[in-house]
């Protein structure tokens, strides 16, 4: 049964406020990453399609406020329209045609994936695109993560690794992946909203849970300025690590 605010006591309330708050410190941090934090807490004591549901507002708006103080997010939008176009198309695809994909299976290849990956930028040799191969690069990228989005609303993996590669500093980071976030979001939510998937209860129970998202994630923007370009690369493939193993972990 959906919970709703009114289910919530007192007590719950404050717990699932305060795991809000941490994640949305987390994601003003690094950009990445409050889903991971919060859903594993919000499950303990709440069914999962609930804890998906509730995330759905605090992602958008942090995601929406993130892009906003984007340097020049128009120019993000150019570049990175041949990524877009695709994951907005197979986002929607995905989301309409969920039932027929194997998520276990992707999971695990995805999960492991993202791990090696995260553990071959930390040693001595890294992994790194040059921008003249990014006109070849964005249509597969944004495929596949538009695909992983609407199929689980994990945009982030692909996103995460192709812009590490791309060695973007930390702010160009930040910006560009809320962008990829916030466009790929609103063509999952609005195909969820069409078949049902979202209700009043949802949306009312997502809106109060971002509130404390939000105000965290200002305090993690203002926070970011005081971690250096190399401390948030290295915390950005902890990040990712932390990613593949629950992928790896939704399988087994």
């Amino acid at each position: 049964m959906f919970v709703t605010v009114s289910d919530i006591s007192l007590e719950l309330a404050l717990i699932g406020a305060g795991t809000l708050f941490g994640a949305g410190l987390i994601k003003g941090l690094m950009g990445v990453g409050m889903p991971l934090f919060a859903v594993p807490v919000l499950v303990t004591f709440m069914d999962l399609p609930t804890a998906v549901v509730t995330m759905m507002v605090p992602v958008f708006v942090t995601n929406f406020q993130q892009a906003l103080q984007a340097r020049q997010p128009a120019a993000i939008v150019r570049r990175f329209a041949g990524l877009l176009v695709p994951m907005i198309g197979c986002a929607i695809f995905s989301a309409l045609y969920l039932i027929t994909i194997d998520l276990t299976t992707g999971s695990l290849v995805l999960g492991i994936v993202v791990i090696v990956f995260a553990l071959f930028q930390m040693s001595r040799l890294r992994w790194t695109i040059a921008p003249r191969l990014e006109t070849w690069l964005n249509p597969p990228i944004g495929a596949l993560a538009g695909i992983l989005g609407g199929a689980s609303n994990l945009f982030g993996p692909p996103l995460i690794m192709y812009l590490v590669a791309l060695k973007l500093d930390k702010d160009e980071f930040v910006g560009a992946i809320a962008v990829f976030f916030l466009i790929g979001s609103v063509a999952l939510y609005v195909t969820l909203f069409a078949n049902g998937v979202l209700t009043t209860a949802g949306v009312l129970l997502s809106a109060a849970a971002a509130v404390p998202a939000v105000i965290a994630t200002y305090a993690g923007n203002y926070l970011r300025r005081f971690i250096d370009q190399r401390q948030f690369e290295r915390a950005l493939l902890v990040v990712l690590i932390l990613i593949g193993a629950n992928l790896m972990r939704r399988v087994f």
